[in-house]
């Protein structure tokens, strides 16, 4: 499949009004007849395509084929009656289900909720029972929460024989079923982990403080409300401050008012006793409140003389890492290569990000190719996603070129290289083959011996009966244990195959991104396509290339039809409602907030529109267009007006992106641009050269 796609014979609409609410398009990759074969259902795989149906959405199959409409009815009510917590409405729903597995997803989903209202012996029951279900560690967190005045301290010794606690319950548990068992000092040592490390809801708290508060001293409480102040827990703060002296009463205050940035926060800090000053997380607190009030040289002096043990090191750096961006911005560039340099850290992601911002203001507004090399060294070392190994190899490349040093910067140009979905990848594919296309891995191919077994699996038929029935969104558990299950790479095929089939391809994808960490390409799985509708004929003038469109939705949703995020962003192009409503009204066309989940041509309409108006205003920029898709269009303007033009030849778009102050925004140009590369490729019949240099400069 080079890119090959078609609506099937379906007429395309010239705009919205003309859509048939019923409208079929279709979703166009080759899943191999083998698979096909796997996965095949009555009405989830058309050949090879997978038919989206109404919301770009599902093809309603015919429910008889595993369930009667009235079973299945029963079991989608009983689901949500477990939802909204209604057991009533749940236990009569349940009670018209007779299919076995039906009765046991139910079960599943109701055990799994916080405080099932179940038994321990149930739960646990289930778990012996159904070893290979997904959510395990929910499961045993919702059992330790049932164990309490359930199990006698025989059988809880027995229960966490092969496991350890998950949760403050299951601490508290274990170590009064060890006091019981004469293993006192055991026992002591854990209530008091249990009590400092553990959540509680505030019933559970005040009954644990109750029973054991002889065990526990003035520093255990004390090392409790720090780990909560740390978390924010504002809550659970409020009802420990009673239990420490009135100096780390007056601290844990300040640190409350600093967090939350309430007012008179100059009176609490006052109010700290001089031998408790140098809090460590008062000093974060602090830190915290005058970057997220704009007072650079406050934060600066606060990150200058830093606490020996900072506790959080990784909170310390998102505080460190956006100071040191600031400086930058106003030019103090020493100032921020130092802050970047001094990170502290050892190891782990914040660790990477921490080399490689050094290395990047080394090499790029320092000069110093040499520090900047081993920056960009340290961070690939600690590296494993394809992402991050591209982007250290990239700029490895880039300190050795500017050390004069070819044939080291071509090494580590081709290590990028290998990874050529990436964004740096591709900038180093550019670099060594000027002019060449895309050269993706070669795609997995089933061997078909796992298929029998694949066949066999519980799971398998559960995510076929609840795709049957329309209950799509209740997949992801099921999909991602069948995948973490994988021993072969057949496996992981027929998963993200079976993920496709049931209308869930955003998992598909997510299997798919997991097998590249692995070496096992699956492009046709990680990489999904459609049909857009076609402009809209009040969209403007600047007509949007399909890959384009298909870029943004792979990374906004996934082409998750029903995709909702925490900012309230909806449907495939994740439109705010409000961002829906006006480009709705600048087309003529009725707003509906329902439609922008359900009908999948009816976002990709006003989606297509508000991207094409965004990449008019800023001159055909995929860049700038790309900043205020995310970020807002304010923003956009600001930073060109900031950072200098990048459309311009003297401007460098690599640091522009860079230079941008928001992580999320850097990652969503880069993967939507990454992502643009791959569809060009896919979609065309002939090579297509790499364009992600244009891209970046137009």
């Amino acid at each position: 499949m080079s890119g090959e796609h078609t609506l099937n014979g379906i007429q395309a609409a010239s705009n919205l009004g003309e859509f048939p609410r019923k409208r079929r398009l279709w979703f166009d990759w080759p899943i191999g007849a083998r698979v096909q074969k796997t996965i095949k259902t009555r009405s989830l795989a058309v050949g090879v395509a997978i038919c989206l149906l109404t919301t770009l959405g599902w093809a309603q199959p015919s429910i008889a084929d595993i369930l009667p409409a009235p079973e299945a009815r029963s079991v989608s009510e009983a689901l949500k009656a477990v939802d909204e917590k209604n057991s009533f409405r749940a236990k009569a729903s349940f009670r018209k289900i007779k299919n076995p597995l039906a009765r046991k997803i139910v079960t599943w989903a109701r055990l799994s909720q916080p405080d099932p209202k179940a038994s321990f012996a149930e739960i646990a029951g289930f778990m012996a029972e159904n070893p290979d279900w997904p959510d395990n560690k929910e499961l045993q967190r919702r059992a330790e929460e049932a164990m309490s005045g359930q199990a006698d301290a025989e059988a809880t010794l027995n229960w966490f024989k092969d496991k350890k606690p998950l949760s403050g319950d299951g601490m508290a548990s274990l170590g009064e079923a060890l006091m019981a068992s004469g293993r006192t000092a055991e026992a002591k040592k854990l209530l008091r982990k249990a009590w400092i490390n553990g959540d509680f809801t505030k019933r559970r708290a005040r009954a644990f403080y109750k029973r054991h508060r002889r065990l526990l001293g003035i520093d255990d409480h004390w090392q409790r409300l720090d780990r909560l102040l740390w978390k924010g827990r504002y809550w659970p703060v409020r009802r420990m401050m009673w239990k420490v002296k009135p100096d780390y009463r007056a601290l844990a205050v300040a640190r409350m008012f600093l967090r939350q940035r309430r007012g008179n926060v100059d009176t609490a800090i006052a109010k700290v006793p001089d031998h408790l000053n140098n809090d460590p997380g008062l000093i974060y607190e602090r830190l915290r409140w005058r970057r997220r009030r704009g007072k650079y040289e406050g934060a600066m002096e606060i990150l200058d003389n830093p606490p020996n043990d900072l506790i959080h090191p990784q909170r310390w750096w998102v505080e460190r890492a956006a100071v040191a961006r600031q400086a930058l911005q106003k030019g103090h560039v020493s100032d921020a290569y130092r802050l970047a340099r001094n990170h502290g850290l050892k190891s782990g992601k914040e660790f990477a990000e921490a080399e490689w911002l050094s290395g990047w203001i080394a090499l790029q507004f320092l000069n110093d190719a040499p520090s900047a090399k081993d920056h960009f060294l340290a961070m690939y070392k600690v590296v494993k996603f394809p992402v991050s190994r591209a982007r250290g190899a990239y700029w490895a490349g880039r300190a050795f070129s500017a050390l004069n040093d070819k044939d080291s910067a071509d090494i580590w140009y081709r290590k990028a290289a290998l990874h050529s979905t990436t964004y740096y990848g591709q900038l180093s594919a550019a670099r060594l083959r000027p002019g060449d296309g895309l050269e993706m891995s070669q795609q997995a191919q089933p061997g078909g011996r796992q298929e029998k077994a694949f066949e066999a699996q519980e799971l398998v038929a559960a995510v076929r009966l609840l795709a049957e029935i329309g209950e799509q969104d209740r997949l992801k558990p099921f999909i991602l244990r069948l995948n973490e299950m994988a021993k072969s790479p057949d496996w992981k095929i027929l998963t993200a195959a079976l993920a496709e089939a049931s209308g869930r391809p955003d998992l598909s994808v997510s299997i798919a991104k997991r097998a590249a960490r692995k070496g096992l390409a699956l492009n046709d799985a990680a990489y999904p396509s459609l049909i857009p509708p076609p402009m809209h004929v009040r969209a403007g003038t600047q007509t949007l290339e399909v890959p384009l469109v298909l870029a943004v939705i792979r990374q906004e949703s996934v082409f998750h039809v029903s995709a909702k995020s925490h900012a309230n962003a909806q449907g495939l192009m994740q439109l705010l409602p409000r961002t829906a409503r006006k480009v709705a009204m600048r087309l003529g066309i009725p707003f509906s907030r329902r439609r922008l989940v359900t009908d999948g041509a009816y976002n990709l309409t006003l989606g297509q529109a508000y991207l094409s108006g965004l990449v008019e205003e800023f001159k055909g920029s995929y860049v700038l267009a790309l900043a205020a898709y995310n970020a807002g269009p304010n923003r956009a303007r600001q930073w060109l007006k900031r950072n200098g033009d990048l459309r311009k030849a003297d401007v460098d778009s690599i640091d522009w992106v860079e230079m941008i102050p928001f992580n999320e925004t850097r990652n969503y140009i880069q993967r939507v641009l990454e992502n643009l590369q791959v569809y060009r490729h896919r979609l065309a019949h002939t090579e297509v050269a790499l364009g992600l240099e244009r891209d970046l400069h137009q």
